[in-house]
């Protein structure tokens, strides 16, 4: 059973492993943005250990989304650390952007902690499958198709977080 859940949740593994790659590449070249955040959510983090933490989620989701198995366990404790730091910034400073993805203007809402959370938890049943890879050994056209899914997947979480809640505000104004 666990390993059939695994093997149907392979998409959005992937998907969030790109997610955390992107979010850590974007950390990892624009620190100074990431810093402010951390700082307004009350972490003693300077520059190096925002960097530090974007070389973490970048090394967790390539590792991960290559190997899966028991490497998806640091895929889902980057995500459960995510959930924590969503919530203490949504307490601490409600309008600071997050930052979680390099460019984000957009203050953290409950759908960053509801996808990290899935996030995590998706991580947690792929950790006890084989690599999310497996089931397409030698199907290069599914590969490709797969591939094409699992990017669009994780484009459209990004626009989700990102811009979605700006969207919103943004039809409730008036028109001028």
């Amino acid at each position: 059973m666990m390993t059939t859940l695994a093997r149907t949740l392979a998409g959005p593994f992937l998907a969030a492993c790109g997610l955390l790659v992107v979010s850590g590449l974007g950390k990892v070249a624009k620190p100074a943005r990431a810093r402010v955040t951390v700082t307004a959510a009350g972490l003693p983090f300077g520059t190096a250990g925002v960097i530090a933490v974007g070389l973490a989620e970048t090394t967790a989701g390539l590792v991960g989304g290559v190997r899966g198995g028991r490497a998806a366990l640091a895929v889902a404790a980057c995500y459960l650390l995510l959930v924590v730091f969503a919530v203490r910034l949504r307490r601490r400073a409600p309008n600071v952007p997050c930052g979680c993805l390099g460019n984000s203007t957009t203050a953290v809402t409950g759908a960053h902690v509801a996808f990290d959370a899935a996030a995590t938890a998706i991580a947690l049943i792929v950790a006890f499958g084989a690599s999310p890879w497996a089931q397409l050994a030698g199907r290069r056209v599914e590969v490709a198709i797969f591939v094409v899914l699992t990017a669009c997947c994780a484009r459209l979480a990004a626009l989700a977080l990102e811009d979605l809640p700006d969207l919103a505000i943004a039809t409730r104004e008036p028109a001028a």
